[in-house]
């Protein structure tokens, strides 16, 4: 499994979602529970699934293209159970498909195959390999299924009657859609910037990422306050749904921020001074910093 050619790989992967798929509809069509209900719970079994095969064939990056695959997926079953169709119905599909079908492009243009494994996973297992399957389980898998679920609902409730079109709804979908080009630039920005030799042992501080130090985590965060704005322009009176991208804002600025930080200052001394005059997330001028650039320049290739 370890040695297979990425083509063949990607086939497998392929054909482990589809399982999941199947696994998620099967449940969706049996389970008792109220839609809501039934959507998260085939959602999680799906996610299981995944995780299940992740841990047999002992890698947990395998979840990740569930991040961008699941939105399109879960969106059309919520348009089908709705029974209705209508023009904020296709925007969402187009916002979830631009999103999600660049996402996972990235992921496959990056991922070099099954013997490849998130450092971030690795990191986790090498400081616990006892609790290994629960941090795999919860952590990496279940969590983030949950946060973008919660994100989805906005979607659901607008999917579930017919409306006109509001101008706060076009908004909306201009958000997610400037969000997305943010993130095909800072990605095609940083993957230039590594396949640079000279850039060997340096920071990615030009471009967008002299105004931010995570300017493709901004992308992310951005799309689903998109989402969450086209929201309200059907269905103003749920503006309590809020809580949904707040939560999505919060695990990256306290989760997958740091953890990547963390990692940048402990192999990279000079990102100390990188991260001192840039913003974590918003495109800000950056604060002059006496010597960074020495600094920066100084360190040996």
């Amino acid at each position: 499994m370890k040695k297979m050619s990425k083509p063949m790989a990607l086939l497998f992967v392929l054909a482990v979602y589809i399982a999941a798929f199947i696994a998620g509809m099967l449940s969706l069509a049996v389970l008792p529970f109220a839609p809501l209900w039934r959507f998260l719970c085939a959602d999680a079994i799906a996610t299981v699934f995944v995780w299940a095969c992740g841990l047999l064939f002992r890698n947990a990056s395998l979840y990740d293209p569930y991040w961008s695959v699941a939105p399109l997926t879960l969106f059309i079953c919520f348009i089908l159970k709705a029974h209705t169709f209508d023009g904020t119905d296709i925007l969402y599909i187009a916002m979830f498909a631009f999103w999600g079908i660049r996402l996972t492009l990235n992921w496959i243009i990056n991922w070099p195959g099954m013997h490849h494994q998130d450092w971030r996973y690795t990191m986790l297992h090498d400081q616990n390999s006892a609790l290994w399957p629960l941090t795999n389980f919860f952590g990496i898998n279940m969590m983030p299924t949950l946060i973008v679920y919660i994100n989805m609902l906005p979607a659901f409730y607008c999917s579930q009657t017919a409306d006109r079109l509001s101008l706060i709804t076009v908004a909306g979908s201009v958000v997610c859609i400037l969000a997305a080009v943010l993130q095909i630039i800072s990605d095609g920005q940083m993957r230039r910037f590594r396949l640079s030799s000279l850039n060997k042992g340096r920071i990615m501080d030009t471009g967008l990422w002299r105004y931010s130090r995570h300017p493709n985590y901004l992308g992310e965060v951005s799309f689903w306050w998109g989402i969450y704005i086209m929201m309200l322009g059907q269905r103003p009176v749920m503006w309590w749904l809020i809580f949904a991208p707040i939560l999505m804002t919060l695990m990256f600025v306290f989760i997958s921020v740091p953890m990547m930080e963390k990692r940048l200052l402990s192999s990279r001394p000079e990102y100390a001074a990188y991260r001192k005059a840039t913003s974590m997330l918003l495109l800000l001028l950056p604060r002059e910093i006496k010597d960074y650039k020495r600094q920066a320049d100084d360190i040996p290739y």
